[in-house]
C-alpha cells in the first residue's frame, strides 16, 4: 500500500537498511547516556536528633522510617537530575524540621495529623560536598534551608507529605547545579 502511494506521487523508497543502522547507532547512544549520571550519597546524621521527624512525641521512630527513604530518594534523583556524569554530590544532613507540625493540644484523633500554617515553615540543616569526574571539588559549604513563603508556591502534589520539604530541597539543587555546569 505505501509502495503503492509512494510510486504514483513519484517518490523514492530508500533502502531500509542505512535506516536501520542509523537507529541501532542512535538507540545505542540514547541509552548509554541515560546511564550516565551523578553519583549521589546522603548522609542523615544522627536522625534520633532532629528536630522534627517523628510523628508527635514519641519513641516508636516511625517519622525515621517513612520519612526519610523518601527523602534520600528525593534527593538522588534531583542530584542525577541537575549535575554532570561523574560528579559525585555528598549530603550530609544534620537537621530537619518538617513543614507543619503536630499540635499537641488537639484530641488523640489527630495524633498522626501534621498541621500547616505559615508558622511552620519547613527547615533543612546540611552540609555537601560536589567532585568533578577527577575528585577535584568544585563546592561545598553548609546550608540551612528555610522558607517562610512556602505556603505560597502552587502545590503540584496534593497527595505527597513532604511536598514543602522536597520543594524546599529542589530550590536549592536549581541554585547550586549552576555551579556544576
Amino acid at each position: 500500500m505505501f509502495v503503492n502511494y509512494y510510486q504514483q506521487n513519484g517518490l523514492t523508497l530508500t533502502h531500509p537498511e542505512p535506516m536501520k543502522r542509523f537507529a541501532t547507532i542512535l538507540t545505542g547512544i540514547l541509552i548509554s547516556a541515560t546511564c550516565l549520571v551523578a553519583e549521589v550519597e546522603v548522609i542523615f546524621q544522627s536522625p534520633e536528633d532532629y528536630r522534627d521527624i517523628d510523628y508527635n512525641y514519641s519513641d516508636n521512630r516511625r517519622g525515621q522510617k517513612i520519612f526519610l527513604p523518601q527523602i534520600e530518594k528525593h534527593i538522588i534523583k534531583m542530584g542525577e537530575r541537575y549535575f554532570k556524569d561523574g560528579q559525585l554530590l555528598t549530603i550530609t544532613i544534620t537537621d530537619i524540621d518538617l513543614a507543619g507540625e503536630h499540635e499537641p493540644w488537639r484530641s488523640p484523633d489527630f495524633d498522626d495529623v501534621r498541621i500547616v500554617k505559615s508558622i511552620y515553615p519547613p527547615r533543612i540543616s546540611f552540609s555537601y560536598e560536589l567532585k568533578d569526574a577527577e575528585g577535584n571539588l568544585m563546592a561545598s559549604g553548609e546550608e540551612r534551608l528555610s522558607d517562610l513563603n512556602f505556603q505560597f508556591k502552587p502545590r503540584i502534589n496534593s497527595h505527597d507529605d513532604l511536598f514543602y520539604d522536597k520543594e524546599l530541597l529542589t530550590d536549592w539543587f536549581r541554585k547550586i547545579s549552576k555551579v556544576g555546569k
